[in-house]
């Protein structure tokens, strides 16, 4: 074989410690998850109230308001109502039945994605309904832990029904990290939901306008479920604090070196086609890996997104054997639920003689909220990817030759495909898009008109309640 027997591979080798520091980070999750479902809606029926319509009009909440009571809350074993610490609505559940064609196996995927996001995919998992609650405007609750409200509960589940309103951002915090989001949504045919483990500090801020309307669930964990062991540990929020900090100390002075590379890419060690690509579904440990990544990033003043990585060459090649045909790797868009059959150059099919071109980029972008990004194909330069040599046993992903014909002589082409976080600093934004050109930086400058566009139908719903 030729010394271009293998493809050249732009990898960093000044990252050491930080390839050792994720290396730890193995199980997957988060203490919390959240995210939006596309879905035929549920039929909702609140007793003396009737079938809600979406998005919820105001006459209707206004009914259920008046067959709901004030929520109390928690405090050691005492349950104490006062609405300057919690002011929201509720109905009991047996008043309310829930119901609908699909309603069943879309709850399952979002539990599903719950779980998973978690990081207890494994656990066998039930969702009990707890209340249906009512935040008007000026409903809020102020920053609390929940309280166990049946045996093996572990977390809760808040699902957002549509109904417009403005304001009510969740807050979650653990082990020194706080995440806000956003549940208020325009879109009538979609639920936004958020989950979080039960020992998370957490709380609602003021509803500014219109009603949040959602369902809460208690998230169980089943004894003696899944292999059938009755004596399970309870389910917990992973943990990475001290690699997550150290990560962020080790970007932090990376990045802002002289020569620091303008970007780099972590690959991930499952296959993921770009339909499919976000931080919500990646697998195992890629999802903790990249959630501490993504952190940490973050904390360094870096911007994160998802992306697939692209390196491959071709060039003349030389059959290896007598009687060669032409074959091509079945390339099923580097998913790995899928059988490969990827040749290696090494089996004997073919001998490289020369490498004539090669490429190395990054393209179908997606943000840390799950949107596409069209930043087009940005390069790799030198020093740019991780984990180093994490390709170096892995065949590649595409791979062809074409017989000789006429003048024209043999020749080959192949290439890996693989999904990967990808980070810069901030303030290099712009010289990073420009590496592809003007119209890569459109999509960051849409970023503020995205964000007045979605307050603008927010705005508009409202008006139309």
């Amino acid at each position: 074989m030729s010394d271009n027997s293998v493809i050249q591979i732009p990898y960093n080798h000044d990252l050491g410690p930080l390839e050792k520091l994720v290396a730890k980070v193995k199980r997957p999750g988060d203490f919390f998850v959240s995210g939006a479902r596309e879905m035929p809606m549920p039929k909702v029926e609140v007793a003396e109230v009737g079938v809600l319509s979406f998005p919820i009009p105001e006459e209707q909440v206004k009914r259920i308001i008046s067959k709901a009571v004030r929520a109390p809350y928690g405090r050691g074993e005492a349950t104490i109502l006062d609405t300057s610490v919690r002011k929201v609505w509720q109905i009991s559940p047996d008043k309310i039945k829930i119901s609908g064609k699909s309603w069943e196996e879309n709850f399952h995927r979002i539990l599903g994605g719950v779980t998973e996001g978690l990081g207890c995919g494994k656990a066998a998992v039930a969702a009990e309904l707890y209340k249906l609650l009512v935040y008007d405007e000026g409903g809020f609750f102020v920053a609390h832990r929940d309280t166990e409200k049946a045996p093996g509960m572990f977390g809760t589940l808040v699902i957002v029904l549509p109904a417009p309103h403005r304001g009510g951002d969740l807050v979650v915090r653990h082990a020194g990290r706080e995440v806000k989001l956003d549940l208020s949504s325009a879109e009538v045919s979609e639920l936004s939901y958020a989950a979080f483990y039960a020992d998370c500090e957490h709380e609602v801020r003021p509803i500014t306008a219109g009603n949040r309307v959602c369902l809460v669930y208690n998230l169980i964990q089943q004894r003696g479920g899944k292999g059938g062991r009755k004596s399970q540990e309870p389910l917990t929020a992973p943990v990475y604090d001290k690699e997550l900090a150290e990560a962020a100390v080790i970007l932090e002075k990376a990045m802002r070196e002289e020569k620091a590379p303008a970007k780099i890419a972590w690959l991930l060690e499952h296959k993921y086609t770009p339909a499919e690509l976000s931080f919500a579904t990646l697998k195992n440990a890629d999802a903790a890996r990249a959630q501490v990544l993504l952190e940490a990033a973050k904390r360094a003043g870096c911007a994160v997104h998802l992306g697939i990585v692209h390196i491959g060459d071709s060039g003349a090649a030389e059959p290896g054997y007598e009687g060669y045909q032409s074959r091509r790797s079945r390339w099923n868009r580097y998913s790995d639920d899928e059988e490969e059959e990827a040749d290696d150059s090494s089996s004997g099919d073919f001998h490289i003689v020369d490498v004539c071109d090669s490429w190395q980029h990054v393209d179908d972008w997606v943000d840390p909220a799950g949107r596409k990004v069209d930043f087009g194909k940005i390069p790799l330069a030198d020093g740019e990817l991780l984990p180093a040599e994490s390709l170096d046993d892995e065949p590649p992903d595409e791979q062809s030759c074409t017989e000789a014909t006429g003048n024209e002589g043999a020749s080959y082409e192949r290439s890996y495909h693989r999904a990967a976080v990808v980070f810069w600093r901030q303030d290099r934004y712009a010289e990073v898009l420009l590496q592809v050109g003007v119209r890569a930086v459109l999509p960051y400058l849409k970023e503020p008109v995205r964000a007045a566009s979605a307050d603008s139908a927010a705005d508009e719903a409202l008006r139309q309640a």
